[in-house]
């Protein structure tokens, strides 16, 4: 009679990275445009494009028309930037006060978050 001993394979946790949405344009607010008193609401849209050289790049877009008589409504980008400036570029909009970084890294937003505080020096009480 023969023993056979057989290794045991030993099951290691596999770790998977939460993939990106499928969505490519996320919704982000409307910000009032025009001159004063007459004002319009412009709808903004967070855009994220693919990666280039290792960096991904994302623009802010709004729909609208062309010129007055134009049927259709076309993407018309307003500005774009890198991943790491995008909370700066919803600041320059007026509209980063109002989005989260959580809500940020939903959309797929990976970049990099530099707080910068000014610091302030207390006097000190000699005796």
């Amino acid at each position: 009679m023969s023993i056979f001993y057989f290794r045991r394979k030993v099951s290691v946790p596999v770790k998977y990275e939460v993939p990106l949405p499928r969505q490519r344009v996320f919704y982000l607010g409307v910000i009032y445009t025009g001159p004063e008193l007459c004002q319009e609401v412009t709808t903004l849209y967070l855009k994220r494009h693919g990666k280039q050289n290792g960096v991904r790049r994302w623009s802010l877009i709004y729909y609208g028309k062309y010129d007055e008589y134009d049927t259709r409504n076309y993407s018309i980008e307003l500005d774009f930037c890198d991943e790491n400036d995008v909370p700066d570029m919803l600041c320059e909009y007026s509209i980063g006060n109002h989005i989260k970084l959580d809500d940020l890294r939903k959309f797929g937003w990976n970049g990099k978050v530099n707080h910068n505080a000014q610091i302030l020096k207390f006097p000190s009480k000699i005796d």
